[in-house]
């Protein structure tokens, strides 16, 4: 009996010691768990502007921005004001402002301009949605030239693609620089020439987001809102669901007498902007306060960018990021002792 007991006893040990041995290499064979990550992945809207209605073969590309004038009547009624997917607007220099038009689709560039040259800001303001930067001449020579600034960086730009006119956008004789313009044949042609990436790197792929209905915003009604950048008054005012422009009392429209109306109108106040050359002007874009109106409707944010390639970011006071309604946006770089000025109507 006692032979038996040892023989069941030794039994029981050899079974625990394999059964451990085998837990032991069990996990000693299982692969270690990886975390589980996200990628951004391009999506068939418009990225811009949130629109469903979007070509095909553009869908993960970069976008082209360019460099329009504006600030004076002579280069108003721009070529194209109205289709553009984006309008930034900022100082140059002596309160002058020019625009920066983005299109996520370069085939809807039919026919823009004024077409002019760029600053170090505007080169900026491109490399945070990672555009293409298509512009007519630069500023040089010094601290803050646009020409320094893409020699140094490398960053993807067209010089030229233009042609030039007889007569600027509102039919008047002006000087060439107010006659040219660009278009979609002469850009696609240059980034064919210059082999240039299109492929939109993922950290840009989607430079907003939107609501997936029409949507208030928090800070109650707004019928119009009207606000200073550079030396121009402007004003978008609410009606037929979207924000049309204005300035100096006049509407703000293509060449062709299409109205600029638009789903988001964005004040971003600039804590700074300097004068380091006694010229050109060098806004500060890292952070700030503002304002949107959309949907007949407003709320205060504030916004952050930084330098070089960081992008816009919105946020509510709660530090939410800020969506917004699908459709075009303009942008407004202004002056933060100008944000007193800004008066919104019920």
């Amino acid at each position: 009996m006692n032979n038996f007991k040892r023989i069941i006893a030794l039994l029981l040990c050899l079974t625990f010691v394999f059964c451990f041995t085998g837990c032991k290499k069990n996990k000693a064979q299982e692969k270690p768990t990886e975390k589980a990550t996200t990628k951004a992945t391009p999506s068939d809207y418009n990225p811009l502007t949130g629109e469903t209605d979007f070509n095909k073969d553009c869908i993960g590309k970069r976008p082209v921005g360019i460099t329009i004038q504006n600030s004076e009547a002579r280069c108003r009624p721009q070529w194209g004001l109205a289709s553009a997917d984006v309008v930034i607007e900022g100082e140059v220099e002596g309160t002058a402002t020019k625009y920066l038009w983005l299109f996520a689709d370069v085939s809807k560039v039919e026919k823009a301009g004024p077409f002019r040259s760029v600053r170090r800001d505007f080169v900026e303001l491109a490399e945070g949605f990672d555009a293409v930067l298509v512009h007519c001449g630069w500023s040089s020579g010094n601290s803050i030239g646009a020409a320094e600034y893409l020699s140094s960086t490398g960053y993807d730009h067209i010089n030229g693609a233009v042609k030039w006119g007889n007569v600027a956008p509102n039919g008047s004789s002006a000087g060439q620089e107010y006659c040219s313009y660009t278009n979609a044949e002469m850009i696609t042609d240059a980034l064919e020439k210059n082999d240039i990436r299109m492929d939109i790197k993922d950290d840009y792929l989607h430079p907003f987001s939107f609501f997936s209905k029409a949507t208030d915003l928090k800070g109650g009604k707004c019928s119009s809102i009207a606000f200073r950048i550079g030396n121009n008054d402007a004003k978008f005012t609410w009606k037929d669901g979207a924000y049309y422009g204005s300035y100096f009392g006049t509407d703000m429209k293509d060449n062709d007498g299409t109205p600029y109306s638009v789903a988001n109108v964005i004040i971003l106040y600039l804590n700074s902007i300097t004068y380091p050359d006694h010229y050109h002007c060098d806004m500060d874009l890292t952070e700030g306060t503002g304002v949107i109106a959309s949907n007949g409707t407003y709320q205060e944010i504030k916004w952050t960018k930084g330098e070089g390639s960081d992008m816009f970011k919105f946020f509510d006071k709660d530090g939410k990021k800020m969506k917004l309604n699908v459709g075009k946006t303009y942008i407004a770089l202004a002056r933060l002792s100008n944000a007193e000025k800004t008066e919104i109507s019920a």
